[in-house]
């Protein structure tokens, strides 16, 4: 049997970064001077498109060229890094979006990474087919903010296959091998759970979209506090939102109504999110009754909302920043390192006491 030859021994990516090092030392390339797009350099070389974004990537793991969107690759002066990501936001008029997409900006400026925002306006389809067309971007990565739905888990598959490199926020991946940053959505659960024990509560409500997996965790959370204390388990009241960015108030008026018409009815509701919680409050006002002295409610996020509203809500607070630069930290870790291990991090939450809980009423 014959000895493999070299050309079997290196990987094509490697074998093509190979020929991209010596056409720049041939031609006597200087800092700034421009080589191509990697649809040009793929063509030129007859290289597939994966093939040539890891030989480039590789390039610029050495130092020696750099991206630059829109434009294509350049040969990169000594010392100089620079990184280009997306941050993918379906909808900026979500307050958690925009604040995560501040602390990804803010830690990417520290560390010589360019951040692009895409913001998808409130459509899942936009959403979905700019996360399809990220491997065709000239940029290293993105950090995306979750849909929890099954044409955006599909899409962050095909990213994978893709072997494009990003994270997700606000979604913990279960089936997809990708890092993720989400909230200790679970423990915020429990959390509620215990202060509304704290107040002389027993017979406590879920209301929200169980679909959502983060909603899903929190009353997990929520169940396997009352279990915890001995308390019956919570009704459950899933308001069905297959659009995230639907108006949910006619199902959460529903879901509400529902809740309050069962004998005995709870003295309590914690629900999945402060926008849950504002429609549950017109709902509680439309029926004649008052927060906290009918109804105690706690939210979860610490939107502005939850101080706007009367009473001031409570609410499980999560910490946006973190989960913002965690996500930008797992990003530079996959960027520089495709073999990286995939992490899942959970971010841990805090309870914010305000007006919106008191004991429950006299039966």
């Amino acid at each position: 049997m014959n000895p493999p030859t070299e050309s079997k021994l290196i990987p094509p990516y490697a074998a093509l970064a190979a020929e991209l090092r010596r056409r720049i030392v041939a031609d006597a390339l200087s800092a700034g001077d421009y080589i191509g797009t990697e649809l040009q350099i793929a063509k030129e070389s007859r290289r597939s498109r994966m093939t040539v974004r890891r030989s480039v990537q590789m390039l610029i793991n050495e130092g020696l060229v750099e991206r630059r969107p829109g434009r294509g690759i350049f040969v990169r002066a000594q010392g100089h890094e620079t990184r280009h990501i997306h941050m993918l936001a379906g909808n900026l008029l979500w307050t958690p979006a925009v604040r995560v997409s501040r602390a990804v900006q803010e830690r990417a400026q520290g560390v010589g990474i360019d951040v692009t925002l895409r913001d998808a306006c409130g459509s899942i389809e936009e959403d979905v087919a700019s996360i399809r067309e990220l491997p065709t971007q000239e940029i290293d990565g993105a950090i995306i903010m979750s849909q929890h739905c099954a044409s955006f888990n599909r899409a962050l598959a095909f990213l994978v296959a893709s072997e494009f490199p990003f994270v997700v926020v606000d979604q913990g991946l279960r089936d997809i091998e990708a890092p993720s940053v989400v909230s200790d959505n679970r423990d915020g659960g429990a959390q509620a759970v215990r202060h509304l024990a704290k107040f002389g509560h027993t017979r406590i409500a879920f209301i929200g979209d169980i679909d959502a997996s983060t909603s899903e965790e929190r009353y997990i959370g929520v169940r396997d506090g009352c279990a915890e204390l001995g308390l019956p388990l919570p009704a459950v009241y899933d308001i069905q939102c297959n659009d995230r960015f639907a108006d949910w108030e006619p199902n959460i008026r529903k879901s509400t109504l529902a809740l309050l018409s069962t004998s005995p009815r709870p003295t309590a509701i914690v629900c999945s999110c402060d926008a849950v919680a504002r429609h549950v409050y017109r709902v509680l006002a439309d029926q004649g009754l008052t927060v906290p002295s009918d109804m105690s409610i706690i939210g979860f996020d610490d939107d502005p909302i939850a101080e706007w509203v009367s009473p001031s809500l409570t609410t499980i607070r999560q910490d946006f920043t973190s989960m913002g630069h965690t996500a930008m930290m797992l990003l530079e870790q996959r960027i520089a390192n495709a073999n990286t291990p995939t992490r899942h991090i959970r971010i841990p939450v805090t309870l914010v006491e305000r007006e919106s809980v008191a004991a429950p009423p006299a039966s």
